[in-house]
């Protein structure tokens, strides 16, 4: 069962990219799949936009895990010589934002 989709922005994220993305939310048992981007993003400050597809909150394990997913981006990013995301936000199914991960914080909405 799929946990949450990731947006897919094809000038920010490459395939290999998005390979990675997902690789490091499997680590931490959150299973997802791409989807096309919903909004443009900030061309200077990009956000990696989760959709996250349980209804209720997310756990607290996961929450916990999720600025090491955002630091395994990033480092992957910088590796790879590309700009990396900023930040993570994280939106329930209703669409409202659930979470901010930045800094090595998650932050609730």
């Amino acid at each position: 069962m799929t946990d949450a989709l990731v947006e897919d922005d094809p000038g920010r994220i490459h395939p290999d990219d998005m390979a990675a993305i997902l690789t490091a939310l499997d680590a931490i048992d959150v299973s997802a799949k791409p989807v096309r981007t919903v909004a443009p993003d900030d061309p200077d400050d990009w956000t990696l936009c989760l959709h996250w597809l349980q209804h209720g909150p997310v756990s607290s394990d996961t929450e916990a895990a999720l600025p090491g997913v955002l630091a395994r981006i990033r480092d992957h990013y910088a590796v790879n010589g590309r700009t990396p995301p900023t930040r993570m936000d994280l939106h329930g199914p209703d669409g409202g934002e659930l979470l901010t991960v930045e800094g090595g914080q998650s932050h609730p909405a």
